[in-house]
């Protein structure tokens, strides 16, 4: 992306904007009542019109200010996020309800909930707050949400113009320019997002806020040197992406960061007559393949971090970017989507935008990925076979956003079960972004399927680091090795290299080689879902479809270990289980080796086994 110098901009922008800015190149509303009526949306129109009838009965949630300090007594986030983005969610389908029906009520409804925001004292969470909450704080600040909450009521103020009544409209421009836009002109570089372009916040403040200064107040003789500004930071924002095309954050918070990015880049095109179009920059159009790199079938996902383990689906973006880059691999990851039945929220501009084009879908020719940047491969047997096994590794760095302590984590699914897991992402209160995080298993290395030694393991910040030091593809099997010595302390060993070797269909081999002190207990820990059946020298896991047989090499001893009661958006995490692999070093070494092999009979399991156990053996002598 090459932003154009301030005067340049400022040539290129055509104000004043016309509304509804949000129809051009659409047509007007028969256009989205006609899309409205048909294909998925029919469904999603059903559902929306059935909350917008109990909308019109129930109260609008309040929000006291006992109810925002409940977080500072608390530390829970539910109660006030809750019924806040309720608020939002409501104003939105109300106004898409009205534009469908034409019935007024609808209206009048969404116009109840515009004004509900607007009386809210802030539209900062109060997560989000620095305290003591003063007036200047609370008028300078401007976070995710409150930035969110700009540009859903300037999508309102847009796409309503010509129906809500001036006075409203003036006082969503004002409450615009004072909570968000004006904030941002004073102390833009202030903000906590505004150079950390690592973070998804700062691809998700900049969008929001710059399509909410598109919509209402590109007339402001500050507006273009703001938007200038903005659009340096999304620059940056896009550069830290890994240049294979992923996002250190995971995919969740890939498609939130960059989803506000494409909002931002169809507004530009635009009010610029097309003259500035940042979906020609070759980061976004690499990253618009990550979420089918990630996939894990049927329906999963890589979800390293702070990642769901089902993916949160974004039908617009994908939607954008498959008309835009026409690239077969994302029309099947949406058919793959929309056979699963996750293909169903439906926002504001999944309807605005067109229907997708017809690109005949296609997964991707390779099989692997490697990210070589945030230090991740992702590697499949199989695109078309929804029970080929699939291997994702990372190494990266202890400091990262949303981080865990993880460095040399792997997740091995098959059958449609993810078999070695990542416990995934907790649930999101004060205590999980505070000083304690990493005593949390979710994001600790207690919950993640490390190595340790005499019960310890890796240290957060950022000089704990690992690196995929050998990556080897035959077209029976592959080599990642991963030096994990820098994420360890000094005083827990003093090497560690983990090997995987991926036989495809016949199965993985887990090698871990450790130097540390002598006689210390060394563990390979693996967290696992399914059933579980132990025996003295080996494990079973089975899942609906198949299952999996992991075996030590040599005197390794089998325990199996729980986390109880974790607080995790997964009910199956709630009390995740591990498996421990457990030896002494000797001579100041220890090594684990494990075959892990995928089977459906016990013919089947023999043959892979002894299959895999030769390879490894040929290779190791080679």
């Amino acid at each position: 992306m090459l932003v154009p110098s301030l005067s340049d901009l400022k040539k290129i922008v055509n104000t004043p904007v016309l509304h509804p800015l949000l129809l051009v190149d659409i047509g007007d509303r028969e256009t989205l009542r006609k899309r409205m009526r048909s294909g998925r949306w029919k469904e999603i129109m059903e559902e929306k019109l059935k909350r917008c009838d109990r909308a019109l009965e129930e109260p609008i949630p309040q929000l006291p200010r006992s109810l925002y300090d409940d977080y500072f007594r608390t530390g829970r986030r539910h109660p006030y996020e809750n019924p806040y983005f309720y608020r939002r969610r409501m104003a939105e389908d109300l106004a898409l309800a009205y534009i469908f029906t034409r019935k007024a009520e609808y209206l009048d409804r969404c116009r109840d909930y515009i004004w509900a925001m607007m009386e809210e004292f802030t539209w900062v969470i109060p997560a989000h707050v620095r305290l003591p909450l003063f007036p200047e704080t609370m008028t300078r600040d401007v976070d995710l949400f409150s930035s969110g909450t700009a540009m859903l009521l300037a999508d309102l103020y847009d796409l309503l113009h010509d129906d809500l009544d001036r006075e409203t409209l003036e006082w969503m421009r004002y409450n615009i320019l004072r909570r968000v836009l004006i904030p941002l002109r004073d102390h833009f570089y202030e903000q906590r997002w505004a150079k950390r372009y690592h973070s998804n916040w700062c691809g998700v403040c900049c969008g929001n806020s710059g399509c909410a200064l598109i919509l209402t107040a590109l007339d402001e003789p500050w507006a273009l040197e703001l938007l200038h500004k903005i659009l340096q930071s999304v620059e940056r924002f896009l550069l830290t992406a890994d240049p294979e095309g992923a996002w250190g954050e995971g995919v969740g918070y890939y498609f939130y960061g960059f989803s506000r990015v494409v909002y931002l880049a169809d507004l530009l095109f635009k009010v610029t007559d097309g003259k500035l179009d940042i979906l020609d920059d070759p980061i976004i159009k690499a990253t618009s393949t990550f979420p089918v790199w990630a996939y894990l079938p049927p329906r999963f996902q890589v979800n390293f971090g702070d990642t769901e383990s089902t993916p949160r689906v974004y039908p617009d973006v994908l939607k954008r970017y498959m008309n835009r880059y026409r690239i077969p691999s994302i029309a099947w990851y949406i058919q793959r989507l929309k056979e699963e039945n996750l293909f169903r929220e439906g926002s504001l501009r999944d309807l605005l935008w067109a229907p997708e084009v017809d690109v005949k879908p296609a997964p991707p020719e390779e099989t692997s990925k490697w990210y070589q940047r945030i230090g991740v491969i992702i590697t499949r047997s199989s695109w078309t076979d929804m029970d080929a096994p699939v291997l994702a590794v990372k190494a990266g760095y202890n400091a990262e956003p949303h981080n865990h302590i993880d460095v040399g984590q792997f997740i091995y699914h098959c059958y449609g079960n993810t078999f070695i897991r990542d416990l995934g992402v907790g649930v999101y209160d004060r205590a999980y972004f505070g000083p304690g995080r990493y005593e949390n298993p979710i994001c600790g290395a207690e919950g993640h399927n490390l190595i340790f030694v005499d019960g310890k393991s890796q240290a957060p910040g950022r000089e704990y680091e690992g690196k995929i030091v050998d990556y080897h593809r035959e077209a029976e099997w592959e080599r990642i090795k991963i030096d994990l010595t820098k994420a360890y302390p000094s005083n827990v060993l003093s090497e560690a290299i983990r090997t995987l070797l991926f036989f495809k269909y016949d199965g993985l081999v887990l090698i871990d080689e450790v130097k540390c002190a002598e006689n210390a207990l060394v563990e390979t820990r693996l967290h696992f879902k399914g059933k579980v059946r132990r025996t003295p020298s080996s494990v079973d896991i089975s899942a609906e479809r198949g299952s999996v047989h992991i075996k030590p090499e040599g005197s390794i001893k089998i325990e199996i270990g729980a986390h109880e009661g974790l607080t995790t958006r997964d009910p199956e995490a709630t009390n995740a289980q591990y498996i421990r692999l457990l030896t002494r070093a000797t001579g100041g070494k220890a090594k684990i080796q494990a075959y892990i092999v995928p089977y459906r009979t016990k013919e089947e399991f023999e043959t892979r086994l002894e299959k895999i156990k030769r390879a490894r053996l040929f290779l190791f002598r080679n």
